[in-house]
């Protein structure tokens, strides 16, 4: 397309740039544009809207008009950059990319709400993910100007935004991406490329087929691991990813190992049921034991499985004066072999797990080398609970019901419990079971709070949130109440120290017993011995509950507060309901609190108090 009068335009625009944006009002030498661009608008509605712009530049006072003309400049750009053709004489003429039909151009948005976009995708800041998020929220990547930047992040320094810029925005802009993207890729081996390649090969690109024979015929190991999953996709290349399952990069093998489950076929399981047996480098079976445990083995299994019996019996079959050295590589080895029976629900792997977990010698092995093995004992553990997840719920049940009090008291037995204690809930125990069960682990410290917190609450993200900081809904219909006297038992310590599940042991508390005398004493006497920053929970307890005295009791121990500390700790009872239930007069105390110890905190706590009673 020969848009001449778009190259007279940028000319003006240039001008203006260097004169100034303010004297673009009333330019004639922009106003002769405009009757142009509207007759082009009427078969792309782009021009339109950059006759439009001027029109709003014409129009525009000096304060805003630098706004105005940025958008313009970006809008004339990326029309040029993208459709745009040579016409000048003597001058080679070379194919412009990325190349977008106009009728993709999307640019509905200023430039001021893209210049924050541009900056997170392009700069190392602090809050850019959050950016990006809130931008995608708001459909500000319908805008095509976003693209280069967009392609331009998939090489960012911090994986995370890369990860989201890739997995994320680009899926949902979707093909007009596609041109930027082919412009940037290069055959270098480097993750962005190796993102470009996934992204490409997402969105059908039509020349891929010859991008990853090139890739294939280099020495390229990141992109043809990369390559090796595309091709992963066809049988017809099973042959080849055969082949380069014996390739000398470990990167491509590894790839290679994957692709063969991918393919799935009979041939490709075959090549790696016998790279599995034949491989005598430890460094490797990592790599094909993840292959083999995300496949459903549907042949083949049975030799497979043989072989990480067989694993376990040499373990088990060790001399007692054997050395620590082989004791560590037997234990490894079988190790990672187990992890090859997750996702498989044969009834032998299940009876195997049994073996492992209630075998004497194994147990017995691993206690007289506790210091070099127990570590790697629970990772076993860890990989069977793992594979039991292949099993229905109540194949699980009976599993535990069957062998826990026959599997030794161990230290790598105790995540046993935590799992049994989930799976029970899963599979309808009424809460007189679970209690019967699971109390005597509790006292035990087998299981913990945590576990009764997890089961019986909404907070799913416990680990992560604030418990002060939204409202937690304890479903206290499932929880026998003999558990409380338990929960209360954790306070009754002599020399008692505060830990985080301490805060999470009283909501449980308070929820069963929303009327308790001896719950409330508790919190007025964990108020006195625990240090400022673990009280902020037992004051909000104190505050739901309305115990006596509350008010005061909550002054009286922030007033005892060093000179300018846990100013973060306070805050985070702001604006939550609790200030605001304080009579006026604590508005004063807090004043003259703040005069003694000079935290913004106890001014912003009067005036919430203010607040509230200003507005009744």
């Amino acid at each position: 397309m020969k848009l001449q009068p778009l190259y007279d335009l940028q000319q003006e625009i240039n001008r203006l740039f260097i004169a100034g944006s303010k004297f673009a009002k009333g330019d004639p030498r922009l106003q002769k544009h405009i009757p142009i661009l509207q007759k082009l608008g009427e078969k792309a509605s782009v021009f339109g809207k950059l006759a439009k712009d001027i029109e709003e530049l014409l129009n525009t006072d000096a304060q805003q008009s630098s706004e105005k003309l940025m958008t313009i400049s970006t809008l004339l750009y990326s029309i040029l950059y993208t459709q745009g053709e040579l016409v000048e004489t003597d001058v080679e003429e070379t194919p412009q990319t990325p190349n977008i039909p106009l009728d993709e151009v999307n640019t509905e948005y200023s430039y001021l709400q893209l210049k924050p976009v541009m900056q997170a995708l392009t700069t190392s800041n602090s809050g850019r993910l959050e950016i990006l998020k809130d931008a995608l929220e708001r459909n500000i990547f319908n805008d095509s100007r976003t693209y280069q930047y967009l392609d331009i992040a998939l090489g960012d320094k911090y994986a995370e935004l890369c990860d989201y810029v890739e997995k994320t925005i680009i899926p949902k802009v979707g093909k007009p991406i596609v041109p930027f993207l082919i412009q940037n890729f290069k055959y270098e081996d480097k993750t962005e490329n190796a993102r470009r390649l996934r992204l490409l090969n997402k969105f059908n690109y039509a020349q891929l087929p010859e991008m990853v024979d090139k890739i294939l015929s280099e020495s390229l190991p990141v992109l043809q691991a990369e390559a090796i999953h595309i091709l992963s996709g066809d049988s017809k290349n099973e042959e080849l990813i055969i082949k380069l399952a014996d390739d000398k990069n470990k990167l491509v093998r590894e790839a290679a190992y994957m692709g063969l489950v991918e393919l799935g076929t009979r041939a490709s399981l075959e090549k790696l049921k016998d790279v599995y047996i034949n491989n005598k480098n430890k460094t490797n079976l990592p790599a094909i034991v993840t292959a083999l445990a995300s496949s459903k083995l549907p042949f083949f299994f049975q030799e497979i499985f043989n072989q990480v019996v067989k694993a376990f019996e040499e373990f088990v079959a060790l001399d007692k004066d054997a050395l620590d050295k082989y004791y560590i590589d037997k234990l490894e080895r079988f190790s990672h072999n187990i992890e090859i029976l997750e996702n498989k629900n044969s009834p032998e792997v299940i009876d195997f797990y049994s073996r492992v977990l209630r075998s004497r010698e194994y147990n017995e092995l691993i206690s007289t080398k506790k210091n070099q093995l127990e570590y790697i004992a629970s990772n076993i553990t860890s990989n069977i609970t793992k594979g039991l997840k292949a099993f229905p719920n109540v194949q699980v049940i009976k599993f535990y019901e069957t062998n826990m009090n026959d599997i030794p008291e161990t230290n790598w037995k105790r995540s046993l419990w935590g799992y049994y204690f989930y799976d029970a809930i899963e599979a309808g125990y009424s809460k007189e079971k679970m209690f019967d069960i699971f109390s005597p682990q509790f006292r035990r410290n087998t299981i913990g709070i945590n576990h009764l917190y997890t089961v019986y609450t909404d907070d799913e993200n416990y680990y992560y949130s604030n418990i002060n900081e939204h409202n937690i809904k304890v479903d206290t219909d499932k929880i026998d109440k003999r558990w409380l006297e338990i929960l209360y038992s954790l306070f009754t310590v002599d020399k008692y120290k505060w830990r985080h599940e301490h805060d999470r042991a009283l909501r449980l508390i308070s929820a069963c017993e929303p009327e308790s005398e001896k719950l409330d004493k508790l919190l007025v006497k964990l108020v006195g011995f625990t240090m400022p920053g673990d009280q902020v929970s037992i004051f909000r307890i104190i505050m739901e509950r309305k115990v006596k005295d509350r008010f005061d009791i909550i002054y009286s121990a922030m007033a005892k507060y060093a000179p300018k500390t846990y100013y973060y700790v306070l805050n985070s009872l702001k604006n939550i309901g609790i200030w605001n239930q304080f009579p006026k007069e604590y508005a004063a105390k807090y004043r003259e609190l703040y005069k003694k110890n000079p935290l913004q905190i106890y001014e912003d706590i009067a005036d919430e108090i203010e607040s509230s009673h200003n507005n009744l």
